[in-house]
């Protein structure tokens, strides 16, 4: 796996064991080893640094300010991170079994704890220790070494194109946003996709991380592991729908609780959502009900087809987030009575907390737009119809 260690102890630059063991660390192992010394500085690099093989913490930082010593630990900075890495609590002292709990309960396998034995002649058996214990993390979790490989395919990307855009024009992020910006789109959430095309376009030609990826595919890990219903529904609800952040820009594909048992997905096109946001809004409307009775009768004759989407005047989501933490219940929405335009009064304060993603939201859009566009074919006389058959 490719990556680097952060090796966060407030004593790692003093004349002491843990810079000996930094030291050490740093000629033994086949990747960089970054020394940090406090916590605004972990939480600051944790941010810059996206692609880390582990964290190597001490539980206890002293830091001075003013003359004043003062105690902390990184249990927030770890709490408020979803790192996709190991993590070694390398400590001296014992952390206590409720922040151990907090930490297993969100990380998993992902986090360790290993007992610092602080001896001069330790240098070597600890360093050994470390050292085999991300073997082991490397040995069980190959499949890590897509996304490390993936990340860094992005910030190697990202860095080609800024450089480009910026070759061809300094200016080029003021360009495009006020060009969206004179026709009526979000500007800033078109620079961004703007960006994001580019940044995909460059990414699916890296023949590493497509390598990697069919390799990964070709490997035996995880083949043993029977996959659960309910966690493969609930990969494909993370696929087709994002939970949005307060305060996230509106955009096509947000989901609307309308009623009590009214839903609607906001089907207005981007390039006219600045312009409509404090008037009228298209949205494709349906019930819960009328879905889950739907599913209902289709369950009992196990119609599987149903999701196939092969009927022409309704659409199926799966596994859609009617309520927190169910994943088997579908939205079915039915074009003929779906399309409702309502004014801000209606749909003010009733955004819910998830939006539906791309593709699935212009399939959605295509499918619909296909419906109400349809043209109609005359029919065929039936005397030219059996001239044609003979």
């Amino acid at each position: 796996m490719e990556g680097v260690i952060l090796f966060a102890d407030d004593a790692v630059f003093s004349n002491s064991f843990e810079n000996k063991l930094f030291k050490k660390l740093s000629k033994v192992l086949d990747y960089p080893v970054l020394p940090i010394d406090n916590l605004t500085d972990l939480q600051k690099t944790t941010t810059a640094v996206s692609t880390f093989r582990a964290l190597l913490l001490d539980w206890e930082f002293i830091e001075e300010l003013e003359g004043v010593k003062s105690k902390d630990t990184p249990l927030n900075i770890l709490l408020s991170n979803d790192f996709y890495s190991l993590i070694f609590i390398y400590s001296q002292i014992d952390i206590g079994e409720e922040p151990k709990e907090k930490l297993k309960a969100k990380f998993g396998e992902k986090i360790d704890f290993l007992p610092k034995v602080k001896e001069q002649e330790q240098i070597d058996s600890e360093t050994e220790k470390i050292s085999i214990e991300l073997k082991k993390f490397e040995d069980s979790n190959k499949h890590l070494e897509v996304p490390f490989l993936w990340s860094q395919t992005i910030n190697k990307s990202a860095q080609d194109i800024f450089r480009e855009l910026e070759l061809a024009d300094p200016n080029w992020i003021k360009e495009i946003y006020n060009t969206a910006k004179k026709d009526g789109a979000e500007p800033r959430l078109e620079v961004i996709e703007v960006f994001q095309y580019l940044l995909s376009e460059q990414i699916i030609q890296n023949k590493d991380l497509l390598s990697a990826i069919e390799g990964l595919v070709d490997t035996k890990e995880g083949d043993e592991v029977e996959q659960n219903e309910q966690s493969l529904a609930k990969l494909y609800q993370r696929i087709y729908y994002t939970k949005l952040i307060e305060d996230a820009p509106l955009n096509t594909g947000d989901i609307f609780i309308l009623g009590e048992d009214v839903y609607g997905i906001l089907i207005t096109p981007e390039c006219d959502l600045n312009k409509k946001k404090d008037g009228a809004m298209e949205f494709l409307q349906f019930k819960k009900s009328v879905s889950k009775s739907f599913i209902d009768k289709k369950k009992k004759k196990n119609e599987l087809s149903i999701f196939n989407n092969g009927v022409q005047n309704r659409h199926l989501l799966p596994s859609f987030p009617f309520v927190k933490a169910e994943y088997n219940r579908s939205a079915l929405i039915k074009f003929e009575n779906a399309f409702v335009v309502i004014d801000k009064d209606g749909y003010n304060e009733k955004r819910s907390k998830y939006k539906l993603n791309s593709p699935y939201i212009f399939q959605l859009r295509q499918r619909y737009l296909a419906y109400v566009g349809r043209v109609g074919v005359p029919a065929i006389p039936e005397s030219l119809r059996n001239f044609n058959l003979k």
